[in-house]
């Protein structure tokens, strides 16, 4: 398979320029759309509000070239689809053509020629299985560009790849179809193949020793000794920051302030900095690092020294600390000093309330309220990076499909595909920042102390330790972290994000039928579903994101789920479609259990559950996925005029989340060659879910096409 493939060795014959072609036929469309906010707010990940603002200014051109060859194989042809593409509006390269994008140059290029029996199709392309509104199930062959939500038409958002495309008839009447595909994945804004792979870090600049009680107050109101630090910030943000169509779960991997991706370094830093300010000597050895929690910190007040005596032994400066700055400062606050350094959301500042587990909790440390200074220690200077590890040339997703028609009449088909799932897959994991190399993690509980928390309740801990191997974990040598419990380092680590995908089994099959009606007249009943097998969900555990362990906390779990759709479509009111849908998706291994903290039984149970890929996010504790996932659509086409040469369009699509869709478009024909276009899209419901999370993205859009 490493040779060139069929289909690239066809095609490049076919366009070879020693060929004789036939006069080709070109044809185009340019095409220009305006698009402007029709409500004021904040979308996701954007770093200010917008108001009626345009955010798209689009002018894209397509051009046309089919012909025959005749020395190739009699009676091919070929056809080819260029694009040039700009929008001055829009952020990232999303502003110009960007390959296996809707914004591609090179749309399509392929060829058409029989074999025997075989009809075959081979270069770039799209094949379409699946025919739901709004909606892709049985439509897998294609990855899709969802920069744009469903807005755009599913044949300009659908990614064309190389792919060798057979199909035969059979004596039955049925036909059958092979494809062997490039597999790729479905395009997200800030989700792409456009991050950084760059190292994420802030440095290991630490707070200088012996600090006073003035410079103290400086840090916390933000002052003079705050602006004397190093503070390099690795926050590069999402590629895609103050996009429109941001989805709340993309912006929790990548985003500007909400991503890990851009936490991480600034939790590093700051866990680096705490560590050298509040221990000046042999602070791994000390119970009160090891022990005491975020929360502990966070709700130490500044006239109470008995207790922080109970925590920081004679080596740490809290108690002296505290005693100068006097009840005006607690521990929230510095909290608020040392994280307000950042662009990343560490803390809401919001006061100690909310680092209960009934608390208002939207912010890094609150979701780690049980992480200890000993993990932290871990943390320290920790970096970030991510990586892909994707399909390279060599390998194919391969699908077939055999379709046929009943004796009543009734179209079917049945469909299979062994193909890389399109939805890309976020690996977490801890790196050695030098050689990559991963490292070993290690709980450590506390359960021989008799510890008490801030309430003064008894409690264990539990604390997260990396190591080279798990012999130096046994050994307790070739530590991370800013000192380690010896007082050395084996060095920084690397919170490593990996975008991969996984081949899974995709089962399934199609109907449509007609039946006829007195009342209503011929109405067409149709319906797609399949099965998938080994699919990948993220799946969250906040009771380990609560001490700190965040490979644990986000992990993307294998199981297989079954997606299905039946629609019906009449026509009414002369020429008018109309056509209704009921959608579901089944997870059939879907996640919502308890959840501990092997060797600790104090801490509670926060839960582990499937989250909502598209809606997670630290301001809705992650959202839960549910288990059967349903969506509802009505969807409305009429031509108009005196011949009918326009024509309106309307979708309305609704969750049973809560969310709410509908996009109205009209086409109206000026002459043989120009087409205007209006468009409005109104999102709203519930702002965690699919599409109630995009409510300050509605919008409407003017344009024209011009055809030649």
């Amino acid at each position: 398979m490493r040779n060139k493939k069929l289909y690239i060795t066809v095609l490049s014959a076919a366009l070879s320029s020693s060929l004789t072609f036939a006069e080709p036929v070109v044809t185009g469309k340019i095409t220009y759309e305006n698009a402007r906010f029709t409500e004021s707010g904040t979308t996701t990940g954007a770093s200010a509000s917008h108001d009626k603002d345009t955010f798209k200014n689009e002018v894209s051109a397509r051009v046309y070239i089919d012909g025959e060859s005749s020395d190739l194989i009699e009676g091919s042809t070929y056809h080819i689809e260029l694009q040039g593409f700009s929008d001055s509006k829009a952020v990232g390269k999303h502003d110009g053509n960007d390959s296996y994008t809707q914004r591609d140059a090179l749309r399509e290029a392929y060829i058409d020629l029989s074999y025997d029996d075989w009809a075959i199709r081979a270069g770039k392309q799209q094949v379409v299985w699946g025919t739901a509104d709004g909606a892709k199930l049985l439509d897998i062959i294609n990855p899709t560009d969802y920069s744009e939500m469903a807005q755009n038409q599913m044949e300009d958002s659908r990614i064309p790849v190389w792919m060798l495309n057979a199909e035969k008839p059979l004596k039955d009447g049925g036909n059958f179809q092979f494809i062997a595909a490039q597999p790729r994945e479905n395009v997200f804004a800030g989700l792409d193949r456009n991050i950084s792979t760059t190292s994420r870090t802030n440095g290991t600049t630490k707070l200088a020793t012996n600090t006073t009680a003035a410079q103290w107050g400086d840090l916390i109101t933000g002052a003079g000794y705050l602006a004397a630090m190093d503070t390099t910030d690795a926050t590069t943000g999402s590629h895609s920051r103050n996009h429109p169509f941001m989805l709340k779960g993309v912006n929790s991997i990548t985003g500007y302030t909400n991503g890990f991706l851009n936490i991480v370094p600034d939790l590093g830093s700051v866990a680096g900095r705490f560590y050298n300010e509040f221990c000046q000597t042999g602070c791994g050895s000390l119970q009160g690092a090891n022990y005491i929690t975020v929360e502990d910190f966070a709700n130490l007040t500044g006239g109470v020294l008995g207790e922080v005596d109970s925590y920081f032994g004679p080596n740490y400066k809290t108690i002296n600390m505290f005693a100068e700055l006097g009840a005006a400062y607690d521990g929230a606050g510095i909290l608020n000093g040392f994280a307000g350094v950042y662009n990343t959301n560490l803390t809401d500042a919001t006061g100690a309330a909310t680092f209960a587990p009934s608390g208002d909790i939207d912010s890094t440390f609150e979701y780690m309220r049980n992480a200890t200074f000993a993990t932290f220690d871990t943390f320290a200077f920790a970096q970030s990076q991510y990586v892909y590890d994707m399909p390279d040339d060599a390998d194919l997703d391969y699908a077939m499909k055999y379709a046929n028609t009943t004796k009543d009449g009734t179209n079917y088909s049945f469909n299979y595909s062994y193909a890389y799932d399109k939805n890309p897959i976020i690996n977490l994991s801890w790196r050695d920042s030098s050689t990559g190399a991963e490292l070993y993690k290690k709980y450590t509980s506390s359960n021989s102390n008799a510890l008490m928390d801030h309430t003064g309740a008894s409690r264990n801990t539990t604390s997260i330790e990396l190591y080279a191997s798990a012999a130096d974990a046994t050994a307790g040598t070739n530590r991370y972290g800013a000192y380690g419990a010896s007082g050395t380092s084996a060095g920084t680590p690397t919170l490593r994000f990996e975008q991969t995908v996984e081949r899974a089994h995709n089962i399934g099959g199609s109907f449509d039928t007609t039946v006829e009606t007195e009342s209503l007249g011929p109405i067409v009943i149709r319906g797609e579903a399949v099965y998938q097998k080994d699919v990948y969900s993220p799946v969250m555990n906040l009771t380990a994101l609560s001490i700190g362990d965040i490979t644990e906390a986000l992990k993307m779990e294998k199981g297989d789920r079954f997606k299905y759709v039946i629609g019906a479509d009449i026509t009414a009111l002369t020429n008018m479609m109309v056509s209704v849908q009921f959608i579901q998706d089944r997870n059939l291994d879907y996640v919502d259990a308890s959840a501990t903290i092997s060797g600790n039984n104090s801490i509670s149970s926060l839960g582990r559950y499937t989250t909502d890929y598209a809606t997670m996010a630290m301001d809705n504790t992650f959202n839960k996925a549910k288990e059967n996932k349903n969506f509802y659509s009505v969807y409305l086409s009429k031509p108009f005029g005196e011949s009918g040469q326009h024509r309106w369009s309307n979708i309305t699509m609704l969750e049973d989340t809560g969310g709410r869709w509908n996009r109205l478009d009209v086409e109206y024909t000026i002459d043989d060659n120009t087409i205007a276009t209006a468009e409005f899209n109104k999102y709203w419901g519930d702002a965690n879910s699919q599409f109630g999370q995009l409510e300050k993205s509605s919008n409407v859009q003017l344009g024209f096409k011009y055809l030649f």
